[in-house]
């Protein structure tokens, strides 16, 4: 990932956020966190027509990782590399002037003539970039509007938990397609665009045509964080088994000492009872919701045995944890000792938490089974942020932003890496004790994500101040990585009808209900009939629909 020594929202706080990919999970055929108004059309690229739209991937490697990634999985810097590498020999502008509309989730810096951050990007760059900030909260209005005006700037940088509704049907007429110039092969003339892996530019197809660079994410929205620390403490060991996860709740949870096990663990309890994603078929082949499984039946059911027994923190209980980010100063104080959570939670939490409390210390669950047997995480296409460029523009200003975007994909070990995230050295930023690149004063007011929203080069994981954290979160992911499964719909680009979009809250609403106890456990094998009498079946009709004109 890119560097994540914060300014505020701060960075380090937003890059969990899209290092995660999207953070969704279906319930009833609409994402259970906030998502956009369901466009009234679906489309999808089909498993054999992505040679013929995507690039090719290319690796390329400046700075030789202290641990490889294994079978996918991100490689692993212990500390920062001492020597840069100048990867980009020529400036990839033309010297003119570029508009380029990117969200912010922070204060905005100083703007042109009174940055040196900018200055000296655009040096390197030999163009110069006037950038609009748009709040991300503001963000799908601002581009929606833009989008039916027609009259966006020349780049465009959309994160992919903001796609305005309808936005697969305007996609071709307001940006440019980038197929021909990016399919196969064609994009070994842009080598840091090439050394994205292959999966990361799933989410930048619409209507079978490639119109978008990605900023890489995770496969993996989320995991179960626990505390070491207080593990170790209390001689416990994390589970292997539904039958030993409820018995570590057990012996960990202590009220008089407003000490409980968990907070909302639900969504990784479909995943260890076997759930498959949103959609998925049964044994007849037929397509079924998450909702219609046995999986999602026993995830709730367990989930309510263990709030029904006290071992879930009452205010997670009580509903007063959603929507805010309350269950991180819990799980931080002690008070809550297992949660799920974005991975890149794991980075913030030390950083937040260590030099107060260099005893602090978190880890992610390993992933097991239920039963004891071999786990599995239905991933999530790894697209985090799509840049897009407008329409109108002449093929040989596309190749000049292609250019730009490239020069911002640098990856590690590169002089063009360094300077989008950190600036020049000895004004914005130094070399700590370790080696790693900190922002100063100067550094933390002038840099914020613009120029690195163009593009990202592949995930890594470094943070040479705690290497501890660094060789556990990549044994993580290289074990992690192993269990994966692509569900049914991975990688397609699928907009729901609108007539659906409050289906997934009322059942999300009436799932919690069971497991906190607000309704009899028994319900939960009604939510299924209730679901497809709501609209559930047709639905299903239009996702079966989507599948067979994609070839699956």
């Amino acid at each position: 990932m890119l560097g994540e020594n914060g300014t505020s929202m701060d960075r380090r706080g937003f890059l969990g956020l899209v290092g995660a990919g999207v953070l969704a999970t279906t319930i009833g055929g609409v994402t259970g966190c906030s998502s956009p108004s369901a466009p009234q059309t679906g489309s999808a690229l089909g498993n054999g027509e992505f040679a013929g739209v995507l690039p090719a991937h290319v690796p390329v490697e400046f700075g030789k990782p202290d641990l490889a990634g294994v079978n996918g999985s991100p490689a692993a810097y212990l500390r920062y590399p001492s020597q840069l590498v100048q990867a980009i020999k020529d400036k990839p502008g033309g010297g003119g002037q570029l508009t380029a509309m990117t969200p912010s989730f922070w204060p905005v810096p100083p703007g042109l003539g009174q940055n040196a951050y900018y200055d000296a990007v655009n040096s390197k760059l030999g163009a110069t970039i006037k950038f609009e900030q748009v709040s991300g909260n503001d963000y799908q209005q601002k581009l929606s509007a833009m989008m039916a005006a027609r009259q966006v700037p020349e780049i465009v940088v959309m994160p992919s938990f903001t796609v305005p509704p309808r936005f697969t049907e305007g996609v071709g007429t307001v940006f440019t397609d980038l197929t021909d110039l990016l399919k196969g092969d064609e994009v070994r003339k842009y080598p840091m665009l090439a050394n994205i892996p292959t999966d990361n530019w799933l989410g930048c197809a619409f209507n079978k045509r490639l119109y978008g660079v990605p900023f890489p994410g995770s496969p993996f929205a989320e995991t179960i964080f626990y505390r070491k620390d207080v593990f170790e403490r209390l001689g416990v060991a994390p589970p292997k088994s539904a039958a030993e996860f409820e018995q570590l709740c057990k012996k960990i949870t202590d009220p008089a000492a407003r000490q409980w096990a968990l907070g909302d663990v639900f969504r990784a309890m479909v995943r260890m009872f076997g759930g498959k994603g949103d959609w998925s078929r049964d044994a007849s082949g037929k397509v079924v919701n998450q909702l219609e499984t046995e999986a999602y039946v026993e995830a709730v059911s367990f989930s309510r045995s263990l709030c029904a027994a006290g071992y879930a923190h009452p205010d997670y209980v009580a509903g007063a944890l959603s929507g805010t980010s309350k269950h991180k100063e819990l799980f931080a104080s002690g008070q809550m000792l297992m949660v799920q959570d974005g991975v890149g939670a794991w980075k913030e939490a030390l950083a937040a938490q260590r030099p107060s409390n260099p005893s602090f210390d978190m880890a992610a669950l390993p992933l097991f089974n239920h039963d004891g047997g071999k786990p599995t995480y239905p991933v999530s296409t790894p697209t985090s942020m799509i840049t897009m460029f407008r329409k109108d523009l002449p093929r040989e200003r596309v190749e000049e932003l292609l250019r730009i975007v490239n020069f911002a994909a640098s990856p590690i070990g590169t002089q063009e890496y360094h300077l989008v995230n950190y600036g020049t050295d000895g004004t914005h930023s130094t070399r700590d004790a370790q080696g790693e690149p900190q922002l100063n004063d100067l550094g933390r007011k002038e840099i914020t994500l613009t120029y690195g929203f163009f593009a990202g080069p592949p995930q890594i994981i470094t943070n040479p101040a705690y290497p501890d954290f660094v060789k556990a979160q990549h044994a993580w992911y290289a074990d992690t990585y192993s269990h994966q499964i692509k569900p049914l719909e991975f990688g397609l680009k699928v907009d729901e009808p609108a007539e659906f979009s409050k289906l997934g809250k009322e059942f999300q609403d009436k799932t919690f209900d069971i497991i906190f106890g607000r309704t009899p456990v028994e319900d939960v094998t009604k939510l299924a009939d209730e679901w497809r009498r709501k609209g559930g079946d047709q639905l299903r009709e239009f996702h079966t629909k989507v599948l067979a004109d994609a070839g699956r």
